[in-house]
């Protein structure tokens, strides 16, 4: 409840940029990869309007706002955390960069190293 307050309380900044959001209950799983590694979770989605420069400025607020709540990116979603601070919350990054690497010597996909 307290991270969906904290989302509140910067209503006045997010509205005018998003287009919708979705929170929802999620259950743990055991995916390398997954916000939800080891761990029920809720999930705050957003979706922004086409404004990449205004977006990006206000992620880093939204990202402080509920790093009390150890809140990991999704993938798929727009985030700004330095690649050190990802690493801090997905304990098996480095191994999925191994394993990238492996089998993407070339670097022809997107990896955090």
């Amino acid at each position: 409840m307290e991270a969906i307050l904290a989302v509140e309380r910067l209503r006045d900044q997010i509205t005018p940029l998003l287009m919708t959001t979705e929170i929802r209950t999620i259950a743990a799983d055991d995916f390398w990869m997954s916000p939800c590694r080891n761990q029920p979770s809720v999930a705050i989605h957003f979706t922004w309007k086409q404004d990449w420069p205004a977006v990006r400025a206000l992620l880093p607020t939204i990202e402080r706002e509920l790093a009390p709540f150890n809140a990991r990116p999704h993938w798929g979603k727009l985030f700004t955390m330095s690649p050190e601070h990802l690493k801090s919350q997905y304990e098996k990054l480095p191994d999925f960069i191994r394993l990238a690497k492996k089998f993407d010597p070339q670097g022809n996909s997107a990896t955090i190293s």
